[in-house]
């Protein structure tokens, strides 16, 4: 009992509508036993609080690693969910602990999972655009289950130089009418890259043919194609890392 309640801190804390999120990653042998427990614990956990977590589980293309999002509203929240989780972990095992064979669900889940860890990230809203998705319905947000995410690591130039591009590009958008919807995200502490990129889409399809498109208009301006050649020159960022990722919609809490 007490390794699973000190192992469920890990979905409290690091367990989309905000302005920050918990990004946790894991690794799985075999995903029934991964998830099997995630959503039995989760499910626990919406019943014993009675909200929504805000939680939604995601796989990276062809691969056995998920990820896990959560959102706040801000940070008070954050830390006010991180001390509520040592009064809500035992009612929640006890409410798990009605399930037939929950000793050897969890200890599949161990033999199974490999937890890599969880970082939370400040949404840059000025360099985003995500009012639109925030405004869908939950139906509608559905829709939108592929997410392309960039690390990227700044240049000798700074984060100054980085946001100024960004605001470029976006002001660029806006006049040429390309509208898409991401989110800009900033490690609130220090980790190995200096900002994610999360694109959202209905389909990976999707995301590349509207990305061709955009880059088409894009093109059409002289503004664009003389910044975007200023920055091939003299680079803001470099990309560390990118992740095609799917939402599993069985595993929103």
């Amino acid at each position: 009992m007490k390794k699973l309640i000190l192992f469920a801190a890990f979905f409290f804390v690091a367990s989309l509508n905000g302005q920050y999120f918990v990004i946790g990653e894991l690794t799985s042998d075999d995903q029934s036993k991964t998830l099997g427990f995630v959503d039995m614990w989760m499910s626990g956990t919406k019943e014993v609080t009675g909200k929504n977590l805000n939680m939604s589980l995601y796989q990276k293309e062809e691969s056995n690693t998920h990820f896990f999002v959560r959102s706040f509203n801000d940070l008070q929240e954050w830390i006010d969910d991180d001390k509520a989780s040592d009064e809500i972990a035992p009612q929640v095992f006890q409410k798990v602990s009605q399930n037939e064979n929950v000793q050897e669900i969890f200890e599949g889940f161990q033999s199974a999972t490999d937890f890599k860890g969880a970082r939370l990230y400040e949404l840059m809203s000025e360099y985003s655009n995500m009012d639109g998705y925030y405004a869908l319905s939950d139906e509608e947000k559905l829709e939108y289950q592929y997410r392309r995410v960039v690390l990227y690591d700044l240049v000798d130039a700074g984060e100054e130089a980085f946001l100024a591009n960004q605001k470029f590009w976006n002001d660029e958008d806006e006049k040429l009418g390309v509208d898409h919807y991401f989110a800009l995200l900033k490690p609130v502490f220090s980790t190995d890259s200096d900002f994610m990129l999360v694109l959202l889409d209905k389909s990976r399809f999707d995301y590349h043919k509207n990305w061709s498109d955009r880059m088409d208009t894009r093109f059409s301006s002289e503004e664009f194609k003389s910044n975007y050649d200023k920055v091939q020159k003299e680079p803001v960022s470099t990309v560390v890392d990118e992740w095609n990722l799917t939402l599993l919609t069985d595993y929103i809490y």
